[in-house]
């Protein structure tokens, strides 16, 4: 086959399968997911980077390698076994690895139009839903609009996670530009729809993440006078919106207080956890329970799944220092879920298998190495003085997961980690000369 040919059909694949992974990863039905056509660019890779040597793709998957080490010898250990999810979430991996970092050059200069095309076709799109099936905004941080109609993601939470990332990106490149061309114009417009359609459909995910965000775009860039004014009139609306919506309070601000009375009520019952496994039959503890019901001291369902998931990475952690492994999450919910006490059972249902937060399921899963993995965002963060627009995407990413996790593969959140932890370990931010090495001697 001729090379051009296969080099722009590699790059075809390339744009479909970004777009429907970073965009489409809520679309599901029982055959078939949007975000595997991720794996569209595999053979087109292979056949443009390793048709002189084809044995080299061995070296290109020693993380993913790890990976599979480092479960296989827990499943040992822990005595569970691997079952086909594990195999095909493994080779999913070295799928979208392979196809990352071997692509990545392609990637980083047609990122833009992959997400300029997201923004034209979704704005449109949205338009011409919300007219026809004769919507209704709803300002809703329980409720939203995305988790009514469905339209392309299940939740506003779920939009949030990719339109939080999208403002950052396109605030950060027009606050960068010295004068507006034709194709600029018409892309700052739809920018600006987008923005409104953003915030129209909040959700607390999106203003506590737009907020964060923004503050650490600030922080990099408080010299660029256009994208100060921005960010500090987002950072204002998002807080006023927290402080006015009861719903949205209740999970951010108006949270602290339920947190703080309902751990001094779990800690004033120092129970033990096979007293807590059979908490049901505990008449005084329920008694207790009772009244401080009556103290009317609500914590929303979501707030407190968080937290539950957090607590079992902390059980989790200090009885298994090095993890379940991967994909794995689900061993440790099954095991200290019914050892914490819950202010509502059905939280017990909750995020079975991701966690409510990224930070949990990859502590839960990777112990002291998943620690190291987060580590590696603020390292990347505070070591580069400047940070470009495409950074701060990837970086907003995947600090939206930190939020609200929806696994490895949904969101982007494998893409954003792969390229940053490149471009950390490879592209002269870290000094780890062995790997440098390596990576030049192959």
């Amino acid at each position: 086959m001729n090379k051009t040919l296969i080099e722009k059909t590699n790059l075809l694949f390339l744009y479909i399968g970004i777009f429907c992974f970073l965009f489409l990863w809520d679309i599901k039905s029982e055959l078939f997911e949007f975000r595997y056509l991720i794996v569209l660019p595999f053979f087109t890779s292979i056949l443009v980077i390793y048709r002189n040597n084809p044995l080299k793709i061995i070296n290109e998957i020693t993380i993913p390698i790890l990976i599979f080490l480092h479960l296989f010898i827990l499943s040992s250990y822990y005595d569970f076994s691997l079952n086909k999810r594990d195999y095909f979430g493994l080779l999913y991996l070295i799928i979208i690895f392979l196809i990352i970092t071997k692509n990545k050059n392609i990637i980083y200069s047609n990122f833009h139009k992959i997400l300029n095309y997201f923004i034209i076709l979704f704005t449109l799109s949205y338009i011409f839903f919300f007219v026809y099936s004769n919507s209704d905004i709803v300002l809703s941080c329980y409720n939203g609009w995305f988790f009514r109609t469905k339209f392309i993601f299940l939740e506003n939470s779920h939009f949030a996670i990719i339109s939080v990332p999208l403002i950052n990106y396109y605030s950060l490149y027009f606050s960068q530009l010295k004068s507006l061309s034709k194709k600029n114009l018409i892309l700052l417009i739809f920018s600006i729809i987008f923005l409104l359609i953003s915030y129209s459909n909040f959700s607390t995910t999106f203003l506590v993440g737009m907020a964060l965000s923004q503050s650490m775009i600030v922080f990099k860039n408080y010299f660029n006078s256009k994208l100060f004014f921005f960010s500090v009139y987002i950072i204002t609306v998002c807080i006023v919106t927290l402080l006015s919506y009861e719903q949205c309070s209740e999970r951010s601000f108006g949270a602290i207080k339920p947190i703080k009375e309902f751990y001094i009520f779990k800690n004033t019952q120092d129970l033990s956890e096979n007293e807590i496994i059979n908490i049901d039959q505990n008449k005084e503890f329920n008694e207790d329970f009772s009244k401080f019901k009556l103290q009317d001291i609500n914590m929303s369902m979501s707030v407190e799944t968080f937290l539950v998931s957090l607590e079992i990475t902390r059980k989790s952690f200090f009885e298994k220092p090095f993890g379940v492994g991967f994909n794995k999450y689900y061993l440790s919910h099954s095991e200290y879920i019914n050892k914490i006490i819950l202010s509502d059972p059905d939280i017990k249902k909750n995020n079975i298998k991701d966690g409510s937060t990224n930070i949990s399921k990859l502590i839960t899963e990777f112990g002291v190495f998943g620690i190291f993995i987060i580590l590696l965002l603020p390292i990347f963060y505070f070591r580069n003085k400047k940070i470009d627009n495409l950074d701060f995407f990837l970086l907003s990413v995947i600090s939206m997961q930190f939020l609200r996790g929806v696994g490895y593969f949904n969101g982007g959140f494998i893409f954003a980690y792969i390229l940053l932890i490149y471009k950390l370990i490879y592209l002269n931010n870290l000094n780890f000369r062995f790997l440098k090495l390596w990576h030049n001697s192959k």
